[in-house]
């Protein structure tokens, strides 16, 4: 019985292999990958012009690494606030400190993504902006649902 469960297991591991070795090299194409980027999803889903496109794309390469920065300060004042409650006994001073700097970066970030939706939207045309802000509000409602990506609980 073991015998026949491990010759059955191997078939469906070189299955899976083939498989995968069928289609990950199709996923990973550069054409293909593209894709799945913010800026080739947005240019489809608004069907934008290419001077859109492009204006879009400009706008996206000052913002991306920006945001990309200002969460990884936020990560860095959260593990220092993870640190501090984990001391005894607690200092509420420095937690109250720690709390405030990560309340700054929260708001530095949520402006920054606000304008930058802002500057979007006025490249649009009146139906891609009506279009863009509905996709906006659904995006925002989502994670208004719950903790997490996209309103998904993490307990």
């Amino acid at each position: 019985m073991r015998k026949r469960w491990f010759v059955i297991s191997v078939i469906v591991s070189l299955c899976a292999g083939v498989i995968l070795g069928l289609f990950v090299p199709h996923l990973l194409r550069k054409d293909v990958a593209s894709h799945f980027t913010p800026n080739h999803f947005l240019a489809n889903y608004l069907s934008l012009s290419d001077s859109q496109r492009k204006k879009v794309e400009s706008l996206n390469r000052a913002f991306y690494p920006k945001i990309m920065r200002m969460r990884a300060q936020l990560a860095e004042k959260r593990a220092e606030l993870s640190e501090l409650l984990e001391e005894a006994p607690l200092n509420q001073e420095k937690i109250e400190v720690k709390i405030n700097e990560i309340a700054h970066l929260q708001a530095q970030l949520e402006k920054e993504v606000l304008n930058h939706i802002g500057e979007v939207g006025q490249i649009l045309t009146p139906t891609q902006r009506k279009r863009f802000f509905s996709f906006v509000r659904g995006r925002l409602r989502r994670r208004e649902k719950g903790w997490g990506r996209d309103g998904g609980k993490r307990f």
